[in-house]
């Protein structure tokens, strides 16, 4: 009876021991499931801070951009406004300018026109009296003055008109390649601004990948350290009572 009685006793320790086993499986599962969950939540938190923070200097980039863009042409509409009244004053300047000479020139040529209609009126009248034949022959030599004259002053007008177009024409040559040398520097100056501005991010990016990677290796071993110094404790009370049962 007594065996039977310690066969008992002994199938029941290893039925417990058993189940201890089991449960201690489930919990070390279920701890280690715990930390790995924990793990991931630590490196999602930093890869997606490392991806949001990213975005927002891009974004904030692109406002810098547009508010020192926007500054710029503020800067540049002051400018055009204050062109705009100084343009607005020349051109009323000279508008009364202009039309003071047009008034002048206009009396000019009505006292002109008048005394003109009086010397025709009183030269008609004289050639009344005239011999027609000789008149004619008056009237054909002044006619030839005349024409000679205006060819005299077509010539000259059309050389002030090369004159004038030539020198238009030079202006604009000029302007044009000065044109094509600003398009060309413009665009380089562009293109290294796009390149710098490319390299800024690149470089911000890459070093704040090397700062978060290296700072997810400081979190662990924070945390490993904090584990350390939590589970020493338990370690040391765990053998205090191991070494007590073993005693016993």
């Amino acid at each position: 009876s007594k065996c039977i009685g310690k066969l008992l006793q002994n199938t029941t320790m290893v039925s417990e021991l058993d189940q201890l086993k089991v449960k201690h499986e489930e919990l070390r599962l279920e701890k280690r499931a715990i930390d790995r969950e924990t793990e991931d939540t630590r490196t999602k938190t930093i890869e997606d801070k490392r991806v949001a923070e990213a975005e927002i200097e891009k974004i904030q980039l692109d406002v810098d951009s547009m508010k020192e863009e926007c500054a710029e042409l503020a800067q540049k509409n002051k400018n055009l406004e204050c062109q705009i009244k100084s343009l607005q004053a020349e051109h009323e300047e000279k508008k009364k300018k202009q039309e003071e000479d047009y008034d002048n020139q206009r009396r000019s040529k009505q006292k002109l026109q008048f005394q003109e209609a009086k010397l025709c009126t009183k030269k008609v009248n004289i050639e009344k009296k005239c011999d027609p034949v000789e008149v004619h022959k008056l009237q054909i030599e002044e006619l030839k003055k005349e024409v000679e004259f205006n060819k005299n002053e077509r010539e000259e007008v059309k050389k002030i008109y090369e004159t004038e177009m030539n020198k238009l024409d030079n202006v604009i040559s000029k302007l044009k390649f000065q044109k094509k040398t600003a398009e060309k520097k413009l665009q380089a100056a562009k293109e290294d601004f796009l390149k710098n501005n490319a390299n800024v991010i690149n470089l911000r990016a890459s070093s704040r990948k090397e700062l978060y990677d290296k700072d997810l290796l400081l979190q662990r071993l924070v945390l490993d350290t904090a584990r350390c110094e939590r589970t020493i404790p338990d370690l040391e009370a765990s053998m205090f009572v191991l070494e007590n049962m073993g005693k016993k």
